[in-house]
Order: structure tokens, then sequence, then C-alpha cells
């Protein structure tokens, strides 16, 4: 938070200091994967296409779940995340993540 006073902690956040939403996952204690969005940014994405925007969130906790016991975590979280398909080692053996929130073997 940035500095404020006893008057002022209650007031918004100004318009130029950033507000950050961190994703993180970590194994063990240990950092594997991070990202970070500007709510500014995610603000117009929410008015452009706000199912779009929460199917995206949703993807963050189903491919954690999904590849939890995959072999190659990393590989098969990081794959997940950018088209919806759990892997093992980021390649082989492919689960499409659905929309309902459950994962499938694709024949």
């Amino acid at each position: 938070m940035p500095d404020v006073s006893l008057f002022t902690a209650t007031e918004p956040v100004a318009s130029d200091i950033p507000v950050i939403i961190r994703y993180s996952v970590e194994v063990g204690g240990l950092p594997v994967y991070n990202e970070s969005y500007d709510v500014d940014k995610l603000a117009v994405e929410l008015e452009e296409d706000e199912a779009r925007a929460a199917s995206l969130w949703l993807r963050r906790l189903k491919c954690v779940i999904a590849a939890r016991h995959r072999p190659g975590f990393s590989a098969a979280l990081t794959r997940c995340l950018a088209d919806g398909q759990c892997c093992d080692n980021g390649a082989g053996n492919a689960e499409k993540i659905d929309s309902l929130g459950v994962a499938s073997k694709e024949a």
C-alpha cells in the first residue's frame, strides 16, 4: 500500500499508482509459475467480454488441479494455461479442460 496517513487511508488509490493482481503457483514453497495482471487492463477486458475473462480466470484454477499429478508439472501447467490442454510433460496424453470445470480424456 502506498504511504497513507490517518486521514487518507480510506481514499481511493490514485490513478497513477498501479494496482496489480499476482497469480503464483508454488511447489514445496518454491515458485514454479507466476503471472501479473494490471487491474486497469483487466477492467477493459471485463468490459469487452466478461464471460471470456471469467473463463480464463477459472482456467487458472482448473489447470493447477489437472496438472497436480502429471509428469512434468510445470510444463503441464504452462501448456494448460496457454491452450486449455493439460498434457504429460506439456506434450503427451492430452486432457482438454472443458467449460464445466471437468477434465476429460480426449479420444
